[in-house]
C-alpha cells in the first residue's frame, strides 16, 4: 500500500528547473518588496512574510532535488 502511494507521488511530484526558477525569482522579488519597508506590528505583514519566506525555501529544496536527480 504504501509503495503505490509512494510511486503515485512520485508520478504526479515532477517539478522542472524552469518552474522552480519562476517561483524562486518571484518569491524573491516579492520578499526584497516585503523587506524594503517592514512593519512587523501588523499580522497580515507577518502571515505574507512568513508565505514568502516558505515559498523561497521550497523553490530552493526543489532546485536542489531536481539538480540531484539529474547526476
Amino acid at each position: 500500500m504504501s509503495g503505490t502511494v509512494r510511486d503515485y507521488l512520485a508520478d504526479a511530484y515532477n517539478p522542472t528547473i524552469r518552474g522552480s526558477a519562476i517561483l524562486l525569482s518571484t518569491s524573491g522579488f516579492v520578499l526584497f518588496v516585503f523587506l524594503g519597508s517592514p512593519d512587523f506590528t501588523d499580522p497580515y505583514y507577518l502571515f505574507g512574510l512568513g508565505t514568502t519566506i516558505l515559498a523561497v525555501i521550497s523553490a530552493v529544496i526543489m532546485l536542489v532535488s531536481v539538480r540531484m536527480e539529474r547526476r
